[in-house]
């Protein structure tokens, strides 16, 4: 009897180990694509700013590893005196980026932007800000490990302004790590954009971006570094959470759009991993 025993109790732990590798496909329920507007004008400090380019794509099931893109939509902005920068699409089957080549950037200049696509109107306003010249990088062992690397990317902070920054480290065939900060603690001082590195190798190229950005804007990449395990997601890339952005849907506002339209002046320096 007890041999029966062992033998039921064998056979119903492997079926329940079996029954572990199953496949559970979890049902999420699906919702209407909404539009995803990545519309971020900068101007390269020592750059004209004339080619500016949107990309516009949909919101898509969760399964779903391809991005759908908003192709044949009506892309312009326009300033204060009301001049129209148009943004064309480019060729290309259900391609969804769009093309300016005579934007006119001017600091403190608001800029409206405006799509219209399948028969509805969404707006966005915004001003472009400045940001100072970084003018040193330095590199330094300040981690709890042998690895760990420290890169800061020095600057004057603005003397009584209050002020919000993003700071973007390339590196070659990586992609882009963004992060955003602002002046509170360190108002009118000599101060850094700052990030630790774990992998850097002697001789690798790296750029660093600064961007002025506004107090909105700011607010909300760090609610997009808060909904996300790293903070390394462009600032256009829709988070987890259903993060509305500034562009608003003019023609039916529950049919809101994700993303965001900022503008900005930009200070870039390189450095060569020592």
């Amino acid at each position: 009897m007890k041999d029966m025993l062992r033998i039921t109790i064998l056979l119903l732990t492997a079926l329940l180990f079996i029954a572990c590798e199953d496949v559970i496909d979890v049902g999420l329920n699906s919702t209407e694509p909404r539009l995803v507007v990545e519309a971020s004008i900068n101007w390269r400090k020592g750059s004209n700013g004339n080619w500016q380019v949107i990309r516009l794509s949909t919101s898509t099931d969760f399964y779903n590893t391809e991005i759908p893109t908003a192709s044949g939509a009506e892309v312009y902005i326009t300033n204060s005196q009301q001049d129209e920068f148009y943004f064309y699409e480019l060729p290309g089957e259900n391609n969804g980026v769009y093309l300016c080549e005579n934007f006119v950037p001017a600091i403190g200049e608001t800029y409206t932007l405006t799509i219209l696509y399948k028969n509805e109107v969404y707006t966005a306003t915004e001003t472009m800000l400045p940001v100072p010249d970084l003018e040193d990088v330095q590199q330094t062992r300040e981690g709890f490990t042998e690895d760990q690397l420290t890169i800061k990317a020095f600057f004057n902070d603005p003397v009584n302004e209050t002020n919000y920054y993003m700071q973007n480290y390339r590196r070659e065939d990586r992609g882009p790590e963004y992060g955003v900060f602002n002046d509170e603690f360190v108002n009118g001082n000599y101060t850094y954009a700052v990030r630790i590195f774990t992998d850097l190798e002697r001789g690798e190229e790296l750029s660093v971006d600064l961007h002025g950005i506004s107090p909105r804007y700011y607010n909300y990449m760090s609610k997009i570094f808060i909904t996300t395990s790293e903070a390394n997601l462009g600032p256009f890339q829709v988070a987890p959470a259903s993060l509305r952005g500034n562009v608003v849907n003019e023609t039916n506002p529950d049919n809101y759009a994700y993303g965001y339209f900022y503008l900005s002046e930009v200070s870039t320096i390189d450095y060569i991993v020592q």
